[in-house]
């Protein structure tokens, strides 16, 4: 069954952190746009004026990117307890983009906690 759960954990972690990044790409590609849209009225000789109500729009939508990123991050901490709930509190779960948040080996197999880390817990 730890297996099973395994197996299970790691690719709730894998789709997790591609929704992650996508949201953080789709935060980039908005970002870009909001910085090209007055460079472009610019070249286009057009008035400031002409389209300002689009920038509230525009202003709304990286709003609710924003938004869905905390949303999802919280999800993310919510899942984490989960994972410990299912008895994988020792095992490293890892996402792809997950990485970076590993920390050095200490000489220990993942499941097998110290006697001062278990009282601590």
């Amino acid at each position: 069954m730890l297996k099973e759960r395994l197996a299970a954990a790691n690719s709730v972690a894998a789709k997790l952190s591609d929704a992650e990044r996508a949201i953080d790409d789709a935060i980039a590609a908005v970002g870009a746009l909001m910085t090209h849209l007055p460079e472009a009225q610019v070249a286009a000789k057009i008035s400031p004026v002409v389209g300002d109500s689009a920038y509230s729009d525009l202003q709304s939508a990286i709003g609710a990117l924003f938004q869905t990123r905390s949303s999802m991050v919280a999800f993310h901490h919510k899942v984490d307890q989960v994972r410990n709930a299912m008895g994988l509190r020792r095992f490293r779960i890892v996402g792809t983009g997950d990485a970076a948040k590993i920390l050095e080996p200490k000489g220990l197999n993942d499941d097998a906690a110290p006697a001062a880390d278990v009282k601590a817990a």
